[in-house]
């Protein structure tokens, strides 16, 4: 697990809801404290899920702007938690993951991320947990988001 602090929030805020940059991630839930509570879950129907459909939760891109929307506004948000995870075709190149996750939570002005690794089987060696963390840092390094590591 890595934990750490993103310090340019907006630049941040706005490449989450206004760019692309992680529409490719599964959105597994989210609360939202702004001029209402807001509760999502990304699970999809299962009552209207296709034999195409391997991915039982909504990408990102299609609840964007349901969540932008409870967002907007001349106040920030009082708070806000967003669950991601790959979806399943890429989880499979980290070993023993079952699920692999990026957690945002949003508080008093300050952004923390975490990462979590749901592995199949228990094991001590860690991985996949090591090679998700490694990555999900180059990915925020990538696209320039400066961060702070947690100890």
């Amino acid at each position: 697990m890595l934990a750490f602090t993103v310090f340019d929030t907006k630049k941040f805020m706005a490449a989450l809801l206004k760019g692309d940059i992680f529409d490719h991630f599964a959105f597994r839930q989210g609360e939202i404290a702004s001029f209402a509570y807001f509760t999502i879950n990304g699970a999809k129907n299962e009552d209207l899920l296709t034999a195409e459909d391997a991915e039982p939760y909504c990408l990102w891109t299609d609840i964007k702007p349901f969540v932008f929307e409870a967002v907007k506004g001349k106040k920030l948000p009082k708070s806000m938690k967003l669950i991601f995870s790959l979806p399943k075709e890429k989880t499979e190149r980290y070993p023993n993951a079952k699920a692999v996750f990026l957690n945002l939570l949003f508080r008093e002005g300050t952004l923390l991320c975490t990462t979590s690794v749901t592995e199949e089987t228990f094991s001590l060696e860690k991985k996949g947990t090591r090679q998700w963390d490694e990555d999900i840092l180059s990915f925020f390094k990538k696209h320039d988001f400066a961060i702070q590591v947690e100890t």
